[in-house]
């Protein structure tokens, strides 16, 4: 073992070393990562139908980015108290679409209240 330590230039031990570092990075990265997707809260889609105006009111729904588009057929029907407390941070209200900006989950709220309507 000591002829390898002494046989070997002192630029391969940094490397060796440097390249340690970055695997040990790599892994602690790729950890959090995973458990930070983990972490994602279950959507509770009967709260976000009542506050949007019930099955019947929800002619179409998306997700891009933090935002949620909507197509509403009534759009007075909406709850904007209850958006509120589910975490919607602004509603936007255009002649033909509304819009909610979510800080995160946009698509997962999407998606959930989506399986809702056609069930």
């Amino acid at each position: 073992m000591n002829l390898l330590i002494s046989t070997l230039p002192i630029y391969l031990w940094v490397l060796i070393i440097i390249g340690a570092i970055v695997v040990v990075a790599l892994i602690f990265f790729l950890v959090l990562f995973l458990l930070r997707r983990k972490k994602s809260k279950k959507v509770d889609d009967s709260s976000w139908l009542l506050a949007l105006g019930g099955k019947d009111n929800i002619a179409s729904i998306s997700a891009i980015g933090s935002r949620i588009n909507l197509s509403l057929k009534d759009k007075e029907a909406i709850d904007r108290e209850k958006l509120k407390e589910l975490g919607v941070k602004s509603v936007l209200v255009m002649s033909n679409k509304v819009t909610l900006v979510v800080e995160s989950q946009a698509e997962n709220i999407a998606n959930s209240v989506n399986s809702s309507l056609n069930n």
